[in-house]
């Protein structure tokens, strides 16, 4: 896929974004895109709705179903270090929070010899581990108290450091010139267990990966209807005045036919459908970037299922084509 043939599908896409949104207004700051788009594009304005009369009863409350893995990165000024700086950035590289129980650090970053500066703002102390493996983490190999088995089969631990208490930090260089999916995790007992790691895919620079805008707004989600199978770099914005988040599930059942509870939200392990793709709630103004696995063409749904959203119609179907 050629980068302006991307160009101009981001265009497009993000002139039908533009011509959805627009005569709306918001209280909200408006997302920058981080991903260069052509010059002609329009500026996506913020919206209030979609026109839909449906309201969630708890349209602000953050998703039942995030799991600790999926808590928002904290933010490099909440140091729990005793001069309250912002600690552990490297001067060039990629910071990393640990906190119960998350690792924050991005979802995707491109192979390399990767310098990454890991800082405990928890309140215990807490280690990071890196795995290189295939297999999804709930199958990796663990003992009797649900603890990683480092050296089980399936995986190659690629790094690991001292136990780093509160407040302090840690440089280390980690080999990630090997494309696949990593695990950083704290495998300190009870830890993985809790849910305190983050899958981190690792691709080449010469691996041409397309780039697919999403704005979130009350209650709508403007995104492509059609993308070329591959591996997508998805970013996300929200243009609204609430928290929003963006699922991505694959199934050939049409949105209606989608499991649901007794509040109409997507059970998101439940039967016919596979969550591809998740990620932290997006504050007003914010943006997320991650990479999502399209690479099997068929039918996807990009949908904000935090309580009361799916209902309300904040769903996207897209078709992937071979």
């Amino acid at each position: 896929m050629d980068r302006l043939g991307l160009n101009r599908r981001t265009a497009v896409l993000l002139g039908t974004m533009a011509a959805i949104l627009s005569g709306c207004t918001s209280s909200s700051p408006a997302p920058n895109w981080s991903f260069p788009i052509d010059s002609s594009t329009p500026v996506v304005s913020p919206s209030a709705g979609s026109g839909q009369s449906a309201t969630p009863s708890a349209a602000a409350a953050p998703s039942a179903a995030a799991s600790p893995a999926d808590t928002a990165a904290p933010s490099a000024a909440a140091s729990a270090g005793p001069s309250a700086k912002p600690i552990g950035v490297p001067a060039s590289g990629v910071a990393i929070y640990l906190s119960e129980w998350s690792v924050g650090l991005p979802t995707s970053m491109l192979t390399g010899q990767v310098n990454f500066g890991i800082t405990n703002i928890g309140t215990m102390p807490h280690e990071l581990l890196v795995f290189r493996s295939d297999l999804p983490p709930t199958s990796y190999p663990v003992d009797s108290k649900g603890t990683i088995i480092e050296d089980g089969p399936g995986i190659t631990l690629v790094s690991r450091g001292s136990v780093i208490p509160p407040g302090q930090s840690q440089a280390r260089v980690v080999d990630l010139t090997e494309p696949g999916t990593y695990l950083f995790v704290c495998n300190m007992p009870g830890h993985f267990k809790a849910g305190m790691y983050r899958v981190v895919t690792v691709t080449s620079p010469s691996e041409q990966q397309a780039y697919a805008p999403a704005a979130l707004s009350e209650w709508h989600i403007a995104a492509a209807t059609t993308l070329k199978a591959g591996s997508v770099i998805v970013e996300t914005g929200n243009f609204g005045t609430i928290q929003h988040e963006l699922l991505v599930f694959k199934s050939d059942l049409p949105p209606s036919g989608y499991p649901v509870d007794k509040n109409g939200n997507i059970i998101e392990d439940g039967p016919g459908i596979k969550l591809v793709s998740d990620g932290a709630n997006i504050d007003p103004g914010g943006t997320q970037t991650r990479t999502v696995d399209l690479t099997r063409p068929g039918s996807y749904l990009f949908v904000c299922n935090i309580p009361g959203h799916f209902k309300a119609g904040m769903f996207s179907v897209v078709t992937v084509t071979p």
